[in-house]
């Protein structure tokens, strides 16, 4: 996790320094980073309202799900229902 800070993310700013503390992917697109980046952020921003994210998060890069994560290491959305990306 990249954020050695345990005290929980409680707005919209807080998971904006989360999110920018993880580094793009070597090899990766930095486009793609920013567009992971911003979906993350628009999660925080569901989770932080108290509302569902309509969009998909399946198949996504395991450093996106990362930032899906309180700093005391727990998950703001459910992981149970989430397929993740798995390298060939």
């Amino acid at each position: 996790m990249a954020n050695m800070n345990f005290a929980p993310i409680l707005d919209i700013e807080g998971a904006r320094r989360h999110i920018s503390n993880f580094a793009c992917p070597e090899g990766f697109s930095s486009f793609a980073w920013r567009q992971l980046q911003q979906t993350a952020l628009a999660v925080w921003h569901a989770h932080l309202s108290g509302t569902s994210y309509r969009g998909s998060l399946h198949f996504c890069r395991s450093e996106f799900y990362d930032m899906l994560i309180q700093p005391n290491g727990g998950s703001i959305v459910s992981t149970g229902g989430i397929r993740r990306f798995k390298a060939a």
